[in-house]
């Protein structure tokens, strides 16, 4: 039973080695490469369930309770990544096939005394595995896209563009992988290119990821500053829509909206007006507001 065990791992490893991933020729393994001063050999970090999936796939649904068992295969998989045969990323998912998340019976085996001096001085050279959650896998692949400098005034931060993927992180999650913390926020979403980290903070019971409905015959999204004709000059836009003095518009502040009508002075770089009740509210180019498809007041 245990040498079919040893084959079938063997056997699995043969073929990624030499097919890679669903029969690609060539293999993409999920991992971080980390490398610290204090530890030269670095390590590669891994999402869980992708050596999880990896296995299941592969039917390898043993577990080698034996130490005698353990060392057999252990052993083997060292001589194979020494002699070339195999890659450190096989080396890893071997070992994962042995121990699991079992780190107490891995540093049980792993000593000069049981595995032998040459096997043991070779593998101390590799990087180490680390198995981790997906949400700390993504976390940390996203830390890694923060663009960052440091300046005379401090470090600059932005965050990676993303036009296609929005993210959400907890406040707690969010700060331990970038250092800038959230208060008073259930979920933040990093704002995709903006500097310092900025964030929307989302509190309570909603979505941000639900599409929030716009009733019919209105339209969302930045008001802009454009040319409306060689003769007509300067005129604010909202999706290709132009804005007309006394149009009723919608203006986002935090969570909600308010609602006002549309007054600029054709001006250029002058705010532009929401007249909201005996309220006037001054807003910039980029705000976010809605506005009817049809001139209305």
């Amino acid at each position: 039973m245990m040498a079919e065990s040893i084959n079938k791992l063997e056997s699995v490893i043969a073929e990624l080695s030499a097919r890679g991933l669903q029969g690609r020729a060539g293999m993409v393994w999920p991992v971080i490469v980390k490398a610290y001063s204090y530890d030269s050999h670095g390590r590669m970090v891994y999402p869980r369930s992708f050596f999880f999936n990896l296995k299941v796939d592969k039917e390898l649904h043993f577990h080698f309770k034996k130490k005698s068992d353990r060392l057999a295969i252990h052993k083997a998989l060292i001589d194979k990544i020494m002699n070339g045969s195999i890659n450190i990323h096989m080396y890893h998912f071997g070992m994962f096939c042995i121990y699991s998340d079992d780190q107490w019976l891995y540093n049980e085996d792993f000593t000069e005394k049981v595995i032998g001096n040459r096997r043991y001085q070779y593998v101390n050279t590799l990087p180490k595995a680390e198995f981790v959650s997906n949400d700390d896998f993504f976390s940390d692949i996203y830390s890694t896209l923060i663009e960052r400098r440091s300046t005379h005034i401090g470090e600059y931060q932005r965050n990676p563009s993303l036009s296609q993927v929005r993210m959400l992180f907890t406040a707690d999650q969010f700060a331990a992988w970038t250092g800038r913390h959230y208060s008073n926020a259930d979920w933040v979403e990093p704002i995709p290119g903006a500097m310092d980290l900025q964030c929307k903070k989302w509190i309570g019971e909603h979505d941000p990821m639900a599409p929030i409905k716009i009733a019919d015959g209105w339209v969302e999204g930045p008001i802009i500053l454009g040319h409306e004709g060689a003769e007509n000059g300067l005129r604010h836009f909202v999706r290709g829509v132009p804005l007309h003095a006394g149009r009723a518009i919608h203006v986002k502040f935090g969570g909600g909206w308010i609602e006002g009508r549309y007054e600029w002075s054709f001006v250029h770089e002058s705010p532009i007006q929401i007249h909201a009740g005996e309220e006037v509210i001054h807003i910039r180019e980029g705000h976010i507001v809605r506005i009817r498809l049809t001139q209305g007041r």
